[in-house]
């Protein structure tokens, strides 16, 4: 029975180890959660943009400072009967920081990048839509409030954003605008002319989709 008692008591010393490194282990392992915020275009319209923020561990050495001292021993004579008589050794401290060992400190860095997609949550009394306009692999898009309406433009990287970023839709740019009010969203494209189109004949690029969006 007592035998029975100290096996039972190994095991149960050895899962506890292993819980507790797993759960160290754990600790290390980068957080990755999504964060929203909302913005207010009207009473039906409502516009989210999120974005992916990662918490990373790292163990960083930090020096540890104290006080230290410095002795310095010297010959002192005070030349009674000639030079270099009547003699004694003396000694002189001074103090200064200095850098004594080190420790290792725990620390995290989180770092945010924005999703390349808008979410339009559209309202109609109890119940809301939520619609999604992914961008990840077209081009950059600004948005703007014109009115109760939201007007999200974006333009190509193939044909018109300047290293990544958007500048404008002139010069034949390939660009796609939409417009979002709250009777329903209307796409317009332009690429050879100066202004946007339900139909530009020259806009030969995968048109952007508005698809639905999880809740």
């Amino acid at each position: 029975m007592k035998k029975m008692t100290i096996a039972t008591a190994l095991v149960f010393g050895i899962a506890l180890f292993s819980l507790f490194a797993a759960s160290q282990l754990d600790l290390q392992q980068p957080i990755v959660q999504t964060q929203s915020s909302h913005t207010f275009i009207s009473s039906k319209l409502d516009l989210v943009k999120e974005e992916t923020c990662t918490t990373t561990f790292f163990d960083e050495e930090q020096p540890i400072y104290d006080s230290c001292a410095y002795y310095r021993n010297f010959t002192s004579c005070l030349n009674t009967t000639g030079e270099n008589t009547d003699c004694s050794s003396q000694q002189s401290v001074s103090a200064f920081r200095c850098r004594t060992g080190s420790e290792i400190i725990a620390r995290n860095r989180t770092e945010c990048v924005p999703n390349r997609e808008f979410i339009i949550e559209m309202i109609d009394g109890e119940t809301t839509l939520r619609k999604k306009i992914d961008y990840s692999d077209w081009g950059p898009c600004i948005h703007e409030t014109q009115g109760s309406c939201l007007v999200v433009t974006c333009v190509s990287n193939e044909d018109g954003a300047f290293k990544g970023q958007f500048t404008n839709c002139n010069g034949g740019k390939s660009c796609q605008r939409f417009e979002i009010c709250d009777d329903g969203i209307k796409s317009y494209y332009k690429n050879s002319r100066e202004d946007f189109t339900e139909d530009d004949p020259s806009f030969f690029l995968g048109r952007l989709q508005v698809e639905e969006a999880g809740q």
